[in-house]
């Protein structure tokens, strides 16, 4: 079923060798100490920046990308503080996060931490970058957009690029992302890659098609994740929703090379939707491990609909199987917009965030759509929870 996810395989291979060999070689950028404020600040310079209590933590080191939490790796690291895995809970569930960046329309974004900056990817939407990306050393302080990928791969259909996903792998970073494909009919979405040596790219993709489900309406939102043992793998959306007739989506997982470049082992389905809100449809898919419990974030039902909404299910392991947590929705229309979804979770020194966008804002007009919210996280015995914003 996964028709053209190994076509090309040795092309593919052969242009990340040609790729590595076409960049200096950078200087290792190690996972220092992170904050939402000035990189390795103390506490009183956190509390100053606006992140408040549990700032003191100070430095950690974490697995990159940061999906595994409390593992064997991350509980050394982090300590197994109680307060950072169960913040106090959110009391006003109408106004869960703040707005992060509100530029003109910025679904889909991905934080990655390198170096004391965070970079901000987004999907290309109004641009002319391929694959947008900022960067700053304070979440919400944004220096100017740069693109991460300025060529575009021969497979895919220049000015449709989005749902970027940014890992490193040893000296190399690898950038997944969804794209049409070139002359297909009906139109038809697959996931690429491409490499850098450097963060904030740029990268060079390969010539054809890393995951490309066509009997299953094409493939998106690719998000890789990265084990306790360090074993990676990638988890990602099947398309069925662009067929006619529409059927229910699958959200699939396969494991990687050790260096990010090709596919191993077989992909297997791991999640699919089956509760009303969801409207058959999951996708943005993110696993992640916290204290040695798998959950799988997902958005469900249409992207530009109110009733779009962030869900989380519990997963037996990377390969699935996974179940809702709950019949209803961790994340729905809020004070920050209608239609929260295209979400990703991120891990620094003071706590686990979820990154989101409204598919319309409630920001002044001319408040953009899609703006970038942020919400603080808790994992409790039931799960993921929204949890109270650190005080100033």
């Amino acid at each position: 079923m996964l028709s053209p996810a190994h076509l090309g395989a040795a092309h593919r291979r052969a242009a990340l060798a040609v790729g590595l060999a076409a960049v200096v070689i950078a200087v290792v950028i190690g996972v220092g100490a992170i904050s939402l404020g000035t990189p390795n600040a103390g506490a009183g310079s956190a509390r100053e920046a606006g992140v408040g209590r549990e700032a003191h933590v100070g430095r950690v080191s974490l697995l990159t990308p940061a999906s595994t939490l409390g593992s064997a790796v991350g509980d050394t690291a982090l300590g197994l503080r109680t307060s950072y895995y169960q913040p106090t809970l959110l009391t006003d569930p109408s106004n869960p996060g703040i707005i992060i960046n509100s530029g003109p329309d910025e679904p889909d974004p991905f934080i990655i931490q390198q170096g004391g900056r965070y970079y901000l990817f987004t999907s290309q939407s109004g641009v002319l970058q391929n694959v947008p990306v900022q960067s700053g050393t304070k979440v919400g302080d944004w220096g100017p957009v740069s693109d991460a990928l300025p060529d575009s791969p021969a497979w895919a259909v220049p000015g449709f690029f989005w749902a970027p996903d940014v890992v490193k792998f040893g000296n190399h970073y690898m950038l997944y992302f969804t794209s049409k494909l070139k002359n297909s009919n009906p139109p038809t979405v697959c996931i690429g890659e491409a490499i850098s040596t450097a963060v904030a790219g740029p990268y060079i993709p390969t010539q054809s098609p890393l995951i490309c489900q066509l009997s299953l309406g094409g493939s998106l939102d690719p998000r890789v994740f990265v084990n306790s043992d360090g074993a990676p793998s990638i988890v990602w959306k099947s398309n069925q929703n662009a067929l006619t007739p529409a059927t229910t989506t699958q959200i699939w997982s396969q494991t990687l090379s050790t260096d990010g470049t090709h596919l191993t082992g077989q992909p297997t389905v791991i999640f699919e939707p089956d509760e009303p809100w969801q409207n058959a449809i999951a996708e943005a898919p993110q696993l992640v491990l916290v204290q040695g419990t798998y959950y799988l974030f997902y958005s469900g039902g249409w992207f530009n609909q109110s009733s779009y909404a962030i869900g989380v299910a519990r997963c037996s392991g990377p390969m699935g199987p996974c179940h809702d947590t709950s019949p209803t929705p961790l994340l729905a229309s809020n004070a920050q917009g209608q239609g929260p979804g295209e979400e990703s979770v991120f891990a620094n020194a003071v706590g686990i965030w979820l990154l989101y966008t409204p598919s319309r804002s409630t920001l002044p007009l001319p408040g953009p759509p899609r703006p970038v919210a942020m919400a603080h996280l808790g994992f409790g015995p039931d799960g993921p929870y929204l949890a109270a914003p650190y005080q100033t």
